[in-house]
C-alpha cells in the first residue's frame, strides 16, 4: 500500500471510497434478506463475499487510514494490521471459491444438486479460517518490518493464484458449455447459466482492479521505493483506489445483470415503480 497520505486531495478521496463500500455493501445485504428468492445455495459464497466487502469498508478502511496518516504510529499494532490485510484476503478467498462452485455446478449439475447447506457453511467456516491465519501472519510480517520483501511477495503470489483459478476455472466453463448445448436439460437452468455469467464478470472486473496492485508487488524494491517517494506518490494512491474498487463492483453487477436484485433494491430504497411490480408478476408465472 502507499506511504504516508499527505495529500489533501487523496485523503477525502479514500474516505469516500470506503463509505460507499460499506453503503453499497450494506444494501446489497439487504436485498439478499428481504427477498427470499435472492436466497439460495448458489448465492451463499455471494453472501459470503458481500460480507468480506463490507469488512473492508468497515474495518480495513479505517486501519488504511489510520496507517496512512502522519500521527499512525501509534495505532501500528497486530490488530490493525490485521484488520488491514485479513478482509481483502478473504474477499480474494470468496471470488476463488465462487469461480469453483460455479466450475462444479456447470460440470457436475447432478452432484451440484446434492450439495447441502452444511457444505457451503463448512467451505464458508474454513474460507474464513485461512483468511484469517494468513492475515495474522501478513501482519507480523508487517508489525517486524518485513514490508519490503516477504509481505509484497506473499500478497502478490496469492493475487495471482486467484487469477490463475479464475483463468481455469472460466476457460473450462465456457468449454463445457461450448461442447453441451443442450445442459440446460441436465439440471443447468437458464438461471443457473445468467448467474454463472454474471459472477465471472464480477470476479473478471475485480481481478482487474487487483491486478496494479500486485504488478507493483512484484516490482523491485528499489523501484517501489522510487514509486512510494513524494515525486511519484500519486501513482501510488492511484493504484490503492484501484484496488479497492473491487469491493464496489459486486453490487453494481448485479444491479446492471439480475433484474430481480434492482427490484428489491429499488423497494429498499422507496422507488418501486411500475416495473418492479410488472417483473414481480412475470417472475410468479
Amino acid at each position: 500500500m502507499s506511504a504516508v497520505i499527505k495529500s489533501p486531495i487523496w485523503l477525502p478521496i479514500f474516505t469516500t471510497e470506503f463509505l460507499v463500500i460499506v453503503i453499497i455493501n450494506v444494501l446489497t445485504l439487504m436485498a439478499f434478506a428481504r427477498n427470499h428468492r435472492l436466497r439460495n445455495r448458489s448465492t451463499y459464497l455471494v453472501m459470503n463475499l458481500t460480507v468480506a466487502d463490507l469488512l473492508v469498508g468497515c474495518l480495513t478502511g479505517p486501519a488504511f487510514l489510520l496507517n496512512t496518516t502522519e500521527e499512525s504510529v501509534i495505532w501500528r499494532n497486530y490488530i490493525t494490521f490485521a484488520a488491514l490485510v485479513t478482509f481483502p484476503i478473504a474477499a480474494q478467498s470468496n471470488l476463488s471459491l465462487i469461480c469453483l462452485e460455479r466450475l462444479h455446478a456447470t460440470v457436475f449439475p447432478f452432484r451440484h444438486c446434492l450439495l447441502g447447506r452444511w457444505f457451503y457453511c463448512r467451505i464458508i467456516t474454513g474460507s474464513w479460517i485461512i483468511s484469517s491465519v494468513m492475515g495474522f501472519v501478513v501482519a507480523h510480517l508487517l508489525f517486524e518490518g518485513s514490508y519490503a520483501a516477504e509481505f509484497a511477495y506473499l500478497l502478490a503470489s496469492f493475487t495471482l493464484f486467484n487469477t490463475l483459478v479464475l483463468t481455469v476455472s472460466y476457460s473450462i466453463v465456457t468449454i463445457s458449455v461450448q461442447k453441451s448445448p443442450q445442459s440446460q436439460h441436465r439440471g443447468t437452468s437458464a438461471k443457473e447459466k445468467k448467474l454463472t455469467v454474471t459472477l465471472f464478470i464480477v470476479i473478471g472486473v475485480s481481478v482487474l482492479a487487483m491486478m496494479p496492485v500486485t504488478l507493483y508487488k512484484f516490482l523491485p524494491i528499489n523501484i517501489q521505493t522510487k514509486l512510494a517517494s513524494d515525486r511519484y506518490k500519486h501513482v501510488g494512491y492511484a493504484i490503492d483506489v484501484i484496488y479497492f474498487t473491487s469491493s464496489i463492483v459486486n453490487p453494481i453487477v448485479y444491479a446492471i445483470r439480475l433484474r430481480e436484485f434492482r427490484n428489491t433494491i429499488r423497494k429498499i430504497l422507496g422507488k418501486q415503480g411500475e416495473a418492479g411490480v410488472d417483473f414481480t408478476s412475470r417472475s410468479a408465472q
